[in-house]
C-alpha cells in the first residue's frame, strides 16, 4: 500500500464528538483578551486597547489536517466554508507574489505585562470580575474559534486539550457534548461564535477596510514587510490610533467618544507603568516602552480630535464617506452626546 492509499484510509477518522467541562480554573485567562472596539470602550478603564497584526496561513484541497487521533482530508466542499469564513473575518493580501498562502488578520484587543501572567479582569478567585459587565464575547467563546467553521471545530478544540481535563473526546460524564458528527450542537457556543464573526463583519466594515488600506500604503502587506508577521501564532501589537482616526471622522458623537477613551487611556496607560516600575522587573521595560509609545500617540492626537479636523491624516481620503453615521454610532454605542 502507497503512503497516498494510506492517507485515503485513515482520512476523515477519529474524534468527531467533543464534550467540554470548565473547571474555572483560570488558565484560558493568563492574558488580556482579543476584544472589539466597543468592548474595549465600555471597558476602557480597564483594559488598555491594541491593534493585533498576524498571517492566518489559508488550508488547500487535499491538505490532511490531524491532531491526536482525528484526521481530516480538506474537501472543496470544506475550502468554501473556509473561504467564506476568511471573507467575513480577514483581509486579503491582494496582489502580494505570494497571494493565496494566507490572509491578514486585523483586529482589536488588550494588552497588558506579559510577566504578570493573568488577564486584568480576573479576580484573586480566578473568577471573571466582568462576569456580568459586557464580558468580552471572546472569553465566553473559550476554547472555540471563530475563524474556522462550525464543521472543523472538533479539531480545533481537540488541539487545544493542552492536556487539561476539561476537554475530552466523545461523550463523559459530567462533561458537555458541545461537538457531534462534527457539529456544534450547543446552543450557548454557537451563539457565541455568531456574535463573534457578526462583531467582526462589522469591525471590518466601519473600520478595517480603511485601516487596512492604510497598511498597504505603510507597506506592511510587502512580501518583505509580511514575512516579519507571524503567521497563525504570534502577533505584532500596534497602536489603536489608526481606528480611532477612522471612527473619530464618522460624526461629532463618535468624535467625543473617541477622545473620552483617548483620556481614559493615557491615566491607564500612566498607572500601568507606575505600577510595573514599582515592580522593578526587567522583563516589563518592552513593554513598558511600548505603552510609553502608545501614550505619546495618544497625546499628539488628543489635540486634533479637540479641533475636530475634518482630515485627521492621509487616512482620511481611503475611508468611505457613504457610510450610515446612525449605524456606526450603534455600533459604538454612542445614542447620547458625550460632555468633555
Amino acid at each position: 500500500m502507497t503512503a497516498d492509499q494510506s492517507l485515503d484510509v485513515a482520512e476523515n477518522s477519529g474524534i468527531d464528538t467533543v464534550s467540554f467541562n470548565c473547571t474555572v480554573c483560570g488558565k484560558c485567562c493568563n492574558s488580556a483578551p482579543l476584544m472589539s472596539v466597543p468592548e474595549l470602550f465600555h471597558h476602557e478603564n480597564l483594559f488598555i486597547g491594541s491593534l493585533s497584526l498576524r498571517r492566518v496561513r489559508r488550508h488547500k484541497v487535499g491538505e490532511i489536517l490531524a491532531v491526536q487521533e482525528t484526521r481530516h482530508r480538506v474537501s472543496s466542499a470544506d475550502m468554501q466554508l473556509l473561504a467564506d469564513m476568511a471573507e467575513l473575518q480577514l483581509f486579503d493580501p491582494g496582489s502580494l507574489e505570494n497571494r493565496g498562502d494566507y490572509d491578514f488578520s486585523i483586529m482589536t484587543q488588550a494588552v497588558d505585562y506579559e510577566s504578570l501572567n493573568i488577564c486584568p479582569a480576573l479576580g484573586e478567585n480566578h473568577h471573571c470580575a466582568i462576569q456580568d459587565d459586557r464580558k468580552p464575547v471572546v472569553c465566553s467563546m473559550v476554547p472555540f474559534d471563530s475563524l474556522y467553521p462550525d464543521s472543523f471545530q472538533n479539531i480545533v478544540l481537540m488541539s487545544r486539550a493542552f492536556g487539561e481535563n476539561c476537554i475530552v473526546g466523545g461523550c463523559q460524564e459530567g462533561y458537555q457534548v458541545v461537538v457531534k458528527d462534527r457539529r456544534v450542537v450547543s446552543n450557548q457556543y454557537l451563539n457565541t461564535l455568531n456574535r463573534r464573526r457578526d462583531d467582526l463583519r462589522l469591525e471590518k466594515q466601519w473600520w478595517g477596510e480603511a485601516v487596512f488600506a492604510m497598511l498597504r500604503k505603510e507597506g506592511f502587506c510587502h512580501p518583505t514587510a509580511a514575512a516579519k508577521i507571524p503567521i497563525d501564532n504570534g502577533l505584532i501589537s500596534l497602536s489603536i490610533l489608526p481606528v480611532l482616526m477612522v471612527l473619530a471622522q464618522v460624526s461629532e458623537k463618535c468624535n467625543a467618544r473617541c477622545l473620552q477613551y483617548v483620556d481614559s487611556q493615557i491615566d491607564l496607560i500612566d498607572s500601568k507603568i507606575s505600577q510595573a516600575i514599582s515592580r522593578k522587573a526587567a522583563v516589563d521595560k518592552q513593554v513598558t516602552n511600548k505603552f510609553r509609545s502608545f501614550r505619546d500617540s495618544y497625546l499628539k492626537f488628543r489635540p486634533q480630535l479637540i479641533a475636530a479636523k475634518s482630515s485627521l491624516n492621509c487616512l482620511a481620503t481611503e475611508f468611505d464617506k457613504e457610510y450610515r453615521v446612525n449605524a456606526v454610532e450603534n455600533y459604538l454605542g454612542v445614542t447620547e452626546s458625550i460632555e468633555r
